[in-house]
């Protein structure tokens, strides 16, 4: 067990990818063949979409606890100091000699998307068998019990059947389950590993290019229906610039952007994420929800790193009356 912060009765745990990011600032252009460009100071931050959203909950108040694995390596021990510094149980962050910990390098390009060059090590060993020992040996969630698992398909070991057997574990214990994912562009077979754990799934919050890449349909309705009809409960598609798609058994919706000057949108699916598992936590109306996440996942963007600019709870809130939602229906 890891030297961890206190903190116990924990309202939200987020499971999945642990990684150490190192953030290029934004460049003009990439280099040529053999060239070399001058950038400012690149930014070094733990990462991954159970760290990010982990840390944004634990920034906004929420007790939350981590299920993953490191490398034991420095580089390793530093994440888990960084994650313990944000208040965040750290019991369950495993560590493994067979891989060193994962890391990922964001090449931010202006007026482009990010790129991202990605090393799965430790990443790759985490198993189910992992997340079900976190669960029961680590962290003591309240009755709350809400689970986020982040980065799924970016996990190599966690086989499909098994997961969706340990969700059907916890939907029997009463937990809310939030799935998010992170593909490669290369993968094969995602669609059979998404139906396999989606009918234990309460809310999935995948982008558009992901739900691209699943469902081999371009637009984000048909990509919301065709989730439904696999057996999500509600699920909310993430397009960038243009908003967020929700749908669940009564409401179809689609949420405007909230307006920022744009640097980098790294994390912001994460915060979207985290503002999403707070309404819920808390009951709030579901168009409340939507709003508190797409005003907390646009915030990230107006800096480097995956909450370096995360609005305060406050801030959000006072923002929400900025984001117009339009039903589809």
């Amino acid at each position: 067990m890891t030297i961890t912060a206190e903190n116990k009765n924990l309202e939200i745990i987020c499971a999945g990818i642990i990684v150490a990011d190192v953030f290029l600032p934004p460049m003009d252009r990439m280099p040529n063949e053999g060239e070399l460009i001058e950038v400012d100071e690149p930014a070094h931050q733990v990462g991954g979409c159970a760290s990010n959203t982990a840390i944004a909950l634990s920034k906004l108040g929420k007790k939350t606890g981590i299920i993953g694995m490191v490398g034991s390596d420095a580089i390793g021990d530093q994440l888990i100091r960084l994650l313990i510094n944000e208040k965040i149980n750290t019991n369950a962050v495993f560590k493994t000699k067979e891989a060193s910990t994962s890391q990922t390098i964001i090449v931010p390009i202006k007026n482009q998307d990010r790129r991202y060059i990605h090393y799965f090590g430790a990443n790759s060993k985490i198993s189910v068998s992992d997340l079900d020992n976190g669960l029961n040996g680590y962290l003591y969630p309240n009755n709350m019990k809400i689970f986020i698992f982040g980065g799924y398909l970016l996990m190599p070991n966690i086989d499909s059947k098994e997961l969706a057997g340990l969700f059907k574990k916890l939907k029997e214990k009463s937990y809310i389950i939030i799935l998010d994912i992170a593909v490669t562009s290369n993968q094969q077979g995602l669609s059979e590993k998404i139906k396999d754990v989606l009918p234990y799934v309460d809310y999935f919050f995948p982008n558009d290019d992901e739900s691209t890449q699943i469902t081999n349909l371009e637009k984000p309705q048909d990509q919301a229906k065709c989730f439904m009809d696999w057996g999500v409960k509600a699920t909310a598609i993430t397009c960038g610039t243009k908003g967020v798609l929700y749908k669940d058994q009564d409401c179809f919706y689609q949420v405007d952007p909230y307006k920022i000057n744009f640097v980098d949108g790294s994390g912001s699916g994460d915060a979207f994420t985290a503002g999403m598992a707070i309404g819920i936590s808390e009951s709030w109306p579901t168009l409340n929800s939507l709003k508190f996440g797409a005003v907390l996942g646009a915030s990230v963007c107006q800096g480097l790193g995956c909450n370096t600019t995360l609005f305060s709870r406050d801030e959000a809130l006072n923002e929400m009356s900025k984001i117009n939602v339009r039903s589809l229906v």
